[in-house]
């Protein structure tokens, strides 16, 4: 959305575009597309955002920040607690919205991507990384984590592995393996890990 005009019908069309690209990437969607789900002509896209580079900018970073925030909302009695709330934001988008996270989706668009689209999905990843390796750090400090991980490197890996493990859990319609994966992945790092929840 435009800081010069923060309609409701330009949040509309950044909310459509957001849920369109996160089922169909970058390259999936149209101008049109957004004006028959919002009910209005494509040209009236144009009068809120020039170009489609610049709406899909607009959506990476409006989606970049509702998840900064929701990261900042998690509060939890330990960091595996904390690392299971993360993971939890991956796990509901997929098993009730059946989605994908948007900076995984547009990561997979790389090669194709505008610049300016392309440096939102790297301050994306970058807030997660940061996020997760203090989240990390603090475990550490605490002594319930393992200590030979290097911050950074394991929130590289944590993401990574979310993304990934959620892209292959809708591929083949079953969204409790990336449960499964979120708490192995958790499981590593801790010191005495505890067993992994039976899943229904």
């Amino acid at each position: 959305m435009t800081k010069s005009d923060p309609s409701d019908k330009a949040v509309a069309i950044l909310n459509s575009a957001r849920v369109l690209m996160m089922d169909r990437g970058y390259n999936g969607f149209s101008f049109r597309d957004i004006a028959a789900e919002v009910g209005i002509k494509s040209a009236s896209i144009h009068y809120h955002y020039a170009t489609k580079a610049d709406l899909a900018e607009a959506t990476a970073k409006a989606y970049r920040e509702a998840f900064d925030d929701a990261m900042d909302d998690i509060t939890a009695p330990s960091a595996s607690d904390k690392l299971r709330a993360y993971g939890t934001l991956f796990v509901t988008t997929l098993r009730d919205q059946g989605g994908l996270c948007l900076g995984g989706v547009l990561a997979s668009d790389a090669s194709t991507l505008p610049d300016q689209v392309r440096n939102e999905v790297i301050a994306f990843f970058q807030s997660q990384y940061n996020w997760i390796a203090k989240v990390l750090r603090d475990g550490q400090s605490s002594g319930e984590f393992r200590t030979e991980f290097e911050a950074q490197t394991y929130a590289k890996m944590y993401v990574s592995s979310l993304e990934g493990a959620m892209m292959v859990a809708r591929a083949i319609g079953h969204p409790e393996d990336l449960e499964m994966a979120l708490e192995t992945f958790i499981q590593l790092i801790q010191k005495t890990p505890a067993p992994a929840p039976a899943l229904s």
